[in-house]
């Protein structure tokens, strides 16, 4: 789910910082995986001159959701006294922004799956590829609907966790090619459950930069490394 206020609240907060400049706003990666033509659009009535794009499908796309502001690909662009925003605008971190929370920016993605399936387990128990992880004590996995198909990244279970009913749990073993394992320990689970995989840490969700770190990337290769069968879906 990718939350259109919070992307205009943080372009708010970005333009302000770089008026009087002239506002470009970086929509490459369609818009970092959070669609490029639903987020240009959120960003018709804000102070934009420009959305740079990667493609010219990527152009299209943004006028024909209506909006007037150009969309110019990076190969046109001439950012000569321009203020690019670029994955800070969706609350992620950058090299120029490496706090987003700390000016105010809040992650506009909560990346959410369905549990598919249970187990209980003993103590001592390989899970997944390689048995890279075991289980310290007889506990509950969860079965969940994602996977390295869908751009998560195959080495999460190196301290990477996901939230699920009220706190974060890690991922066990490595990351198949449509699910992933999530150890939750004694939590009752069943199947329909939900887990946020990142999303706003103020509702006690990993935050995607701290998802992202656990990887070792940064939280824009992961927002835009999600595939196309993951729907993305607005309020």
């Amino acid at each position: 789910m990718i939350d259109l206020e919070i992307v205009r609240s943080n372009a708010r907060i970005l333009i302000a910082d770089a008026s009087p400049n002239r506002i470009v706003v970086d929509l490459r990666g369609d818009a970092y995986g959070h669609g490029a033509a639903a987020v240009a659009a959120s960003l018709g009535a804000e102070a934009v001159d420009a959305f740079l794009v990667s493609h010219d499908e990527a152009a299209h796309a943004i006028r024909a959701s209506g909006v007037s502001i150009p969309a110019i690909q990076s190969f046109q662009a001439d950012l000569a006294d321009a203020s690019l925003i670029g994955p800070e605008i969706f609350g992620l971190d950058t090299a120029s922004v490496p706090d987003p929370r700390g000016l105010g920016l809040l992650p506009a993605m909560t990346l959410s799956a369905r549990v598919l399936s249970t187990k209980k387990v003993g103590a001592d128990e390989g899970v997944s590829y390689g048995y890279v992880y075991r289980t310290q004590t007889a506990t509950r996995l969860a079965m969940v609907c994602l996977g390295y198909s869908d751009g998560i990244d195959r080495h999460a279970c190196n301290g990477a966790r996901a939230w699920f009913a009220g706190s974060t749990h890690p991922v066990a073993g490595r990351v198949a090619m449509d699910v992933f394992m999530l150890d939750v320990g004694d939590d009752p689970v069943s199947p329909g459950d939900e887990v946020v995989l990142f999303g706003d840490e103020a509702k006690g969700y990993p935050s995607p930069v701290a998802w992202a770190a656990s990887v070792g990337k940064s939280a824009a290769e992961v927002t835009a490394s999600l595939g196309d069968r993951i729907v993305r879906s607005y309020v």
